[in-house]
């Protein structure tokens, strides 16, 4: 028997959709069709709902059940987002008027994590593993998101298929100070620290978090930092730079300090089924894990480094982890 869920991953300004497939008897997830929009060709919440189904060719409500991953935190009504959407997401008035099928709105790493329980990572294009190790299937792992903004949530599935997600919050911890670290890295992370706070790059009552540095707006930081400059760029216009070869400085300092956050992540939850990376600005720079200076701001967190060298490590490549996911939720939590 078939079931067909409908998956949305809503970022803070982009949406894609995907129509998967599950196939009870294989238990496996086939994405058989997927489209995306910017929020901004939208007028509305109603009006996104319209191009999803045209471009997909189905209507939400045919669905047998739909999940949808959101930027933001879900009141039973709308989903409420710190730097706002251009339109209020009303999933729950939504969901009512069309007669949509059981729905779940759900963090948007949620998704990230449950593709690791599915046959999604025995697909070589889909993961870039960063070591050998094997992968636990009832142990904990952790989903880390490098893009507009920070994500990150753990998990762990049961021998008996059910499923716990922890609650995290990770992107809004400080930057942590390397404990270990060569003395041109300590001198480098104390002049970065002041450049961020000095810079006016934190708005009144803000703070300083990993945020400022591994997002979109904070590889423009780094830049600027790199580079000593005071030109104002797009983070897109930062990231032609870097990829074509301009600022390899910006790359390493960022693929250090990615290190430093991983690091950090493996002493938190030692997570024996490993930490799973992706996200937009991850993906477009995704040579960053290669450079020796990623393993080395790993190294500036020393502690406990021979179990944690035991831990999977690796990158969510193929764009279809989120609908996967999504999908594995909604099977398990909104499908009798």
């Amino acid at each position: 028997m078939k079931k067909t869920i409908i998956s949305w991953d809503l970022g803070a300004t982009k949406c894609a959709v995907g129509v998967v497939d599950y196939h009870e008897d294989s238990q496996q997830f086939f994405c058989r069709k997927q489209h995306s929009l910017k929020l901004t060709e939208c007028q509305s919440l109603d009006d996104l709902v319209n191009q999803f189904e045209k471009n997909l060719d189905i209507s939400m409500s045919d669905a047998d059940a739909i999940c949808i991953g959101a930027a933001g935190q879900y009141d039973g009504h709308c989903v409420q987002l710190q730097a706002g959407y251009p339109y209020p997401m009303v999933f729950g008035e939504i969901s009512t008027a069309r007669r949509w099928p059981s729905m779940a709105v759900v963090h948007d790493y949620v998704p990230v994590v449950c593709s690791t329980f599915t046959s999604y990572m025995n697909e070589p294009n889909n993961v870039k593993y960063l070591n050998s190790q094997k992968i636990p299937l009832h142990g904990r792992r952790v989903a880390l998101g490098i893009g507009t903004g920070l994500g990150l949530k753990d998990g762990v599935m049961f021998s008996n298929g059910d499923f716990w997600l922890g609650q995290n919050e990770i992107g809004h911890i400080g930057i942590v100070t390397p404990p270990h670290a060569k003395s041109e890295e300590r001198a480098r992370h104390r002049e970065l620290m002041r450049f961020l706070m000095s810079e006016k790059k934190l708005l009144p009552g803000e703070t300083l978090t990993f945020e400022k540095i591994l997002t979109g707006k904070g590889m423009v930081n780094l830049f600027q930092f790199v580079h000593n400059a005071h030109e104002h760029f797009s983070p897109e216009e930062i990231g032609q730079k870097i990829k074509n070869g301009e600022s390899p400085e910006t790359l390493d300092l960022f693929a250090w300090y990615l290190g430093l956050f991983v690091g950090t992540a493996q002493l938190i939850f030692m997570p024996e089924s490993g930490i799973w990376m992706t996200g937009g600005v991850l993906l477009k720079h995704l040579e960053a894990v290669d450079r020796p200076a990623f393993s080395q701001g790993i190294s500036a967190s020393p502690a406990y480094s021979a179990s944690r060298e035991q831990l999977p490590l690796g990158v969510l490549c193929n764009d279809q982890h989120a609908f996967m996911g999504a999908a594995f939720y909604a099977v398990n939590r909104l499908i009798p």
